[in-house]
C-alpha cells in the first residue's frame, strides 16, 4: 500500500525518516514490536529521544502501538513501524514522499 502525505506533510516525514537516530528506532522496530527499554539497549539511546521520535512517528501515523497489561496491572507499550519502503522523488523544486507500509 503506498500512502501519500501533503506537501508540508512529506518535508516533515521526511526529514524525520531521514534523521540518523530515527532510522535506527525504525530499524529496531521494524519486524516485531518492542517496548522503549527494549528499543534503548538495543541501539543504544536515551529512552526521552526514543519517546520523542516515537511521537513524531505517531503524528505522521507511522507506528502501530499495542498495549499490554502486565500481571501487576502496569501498561506496556510496544511499537511497530507501519513503514515497508520508502519512495522519493523531486522535481522542481518540490520532494514527493511515497511511503509503503505493510
Amino acid at each position: 500500500m503506498v500512502h501519500k502525505n501533503t506537501e508540508t506533510d512529506e518535508a516533515h516525514v521526511l526529514k524525520l525518516i531521514t534523521e540518523p537516530q530515527s532510522r535506527k528506532i525504525m530499524e529496531s522496530i521494524q519486524e516485531n514490536p518492542k517496548s522503549v527499554i527494549q528499543i534503548s539497549k538495543e541501539i543504544g539511546v536515551l529512552q526521552s529521544m526514543i519517546y520523542r521520535r516515537l511521537h513524531k512517528f505517531e503524528k505522521y501515523n507511522l507506528l502501530k502501538t499495542t498495549v499490554k497489561i502486565t500481571n501487576e496491572g502496569k501498561k506496556s507499550f510496544y511499537y511497530q513501524s507501519k513503514i515497508n519502503g520508502v519512495n522519493v522523488s523531486y522535481e522542481k523544486g518540490n520532494f514527493q514522499v511515497n511511503l509503503i507500509f505493510n
